[in-house]
């Protein structure tokens, strides 16, 4: 799997928290689904190179309160113990929402697009979408569609109107 790696980490609250402790929190990153990531320390040690107890000393670093972190959910806390081997992420939704650049500007113009499609269908009481237009909005609204499967559908409506 893979995950969302921000250079931020670096600079904030976990500044000087130690390797292990880096190590640790990229393999949570990595290995994290819908929030929830097995960690085994014994497991890790073999994995990143490092002793148990040091594996299970930044798993503890993890877990405690930060008050200096950017992510106040739960205290600050990283992950949250749910079982022997289980643990929640807190931030973990909020950092799958953040986009790259690139996707954020391409995300925004497409809105953008959709909005005045929108806006001047208001305008003018006269329009009516045209068949499988409002379902192509739609799409690109929530994400579901990209712009060229927008336009595929587009082209075929204007052909079998």
């Amino acid at each position: 799997m893979y995950g969302k790696h921000f250079e931020s980490m670096y600079e904030g609250s976990m500044y000087g928290a130690g390797l292990a402790v880096f190590a640790v929190w990229g393999y949570v990153i990595a290995h994290t689904k819908r929030s929830r990531v097995e960690l085994n320390p014994k497991k890790m040690a073999d994995t990143l190179g490092g002793e148990e107890g040091e594996i299970q000393d930044a798993i503890d670093f993890l877990c405690q309160p930060d008050k200096g972190s950017r992510n106040q959910t739960r205290e600050g806390r990283r992950i949250i113990k749910e079982g022997a081997f289980q643990f929640y992420v807190t931030g973990w939704e909020e950092y799958q929402m953040i986009r790259n650049e690139e996707e954020r500007r391409e995300y925004n113009k497409l809105a953008k697009r959709a909005e005045r499609a929108r806006k001047k269908r208001e305008d003018d009481p006269r329009s009516e979408p045209l068949n499988g237009e409002s379902e192509a909005m739609v799409g690109l609204e929530n994400g579901s569609m990209t712009q060229e499967q927008s336009d595929a559908r587009a082209a075929v409506t204007r052909e079998n109107p």
